[in-house]
């Protein structure tokens, strides 16, 4: 699968997480936290790479699912940050 465009193809970075006893899954985190880390696996022809590490808003993008894995597509302009 390959990102064409401004999209990006992204694998979140997991955040350390605990499970509530309702079941929620809480991270260390606050939750106020608007961003998220997220690694790079396929980009349109832009300034950005694959395998460079990202900030991006984490309410952007929508999931997909390809061969058993779940990852986010995102637009260029979601990224706040290389990392």
């Amino acid at each position: 699968m390959k990102a064409i465009g401004n999209y990006l193809l992204i694998k979140d970075i997991s955040e350390n997480t605990k499970k509530t006893s309702g079941g929620l899954e809480l991270t260390d985190k606050h939750e106020d936290i608007r961003y998220k880390k997220g690694v790079i696996i396929s980009s349109g022809p832009d300034a950005v790479k694959p395998d460079q590490k990202i900030l991006y808003d984490k309410v952007a993008g929508h999931d997909v699912e390809y061969n058993d894995e779940i990852y986010k597509v995102i637009a260029l302009k979601d990224v706040v940050a290389i990392l």
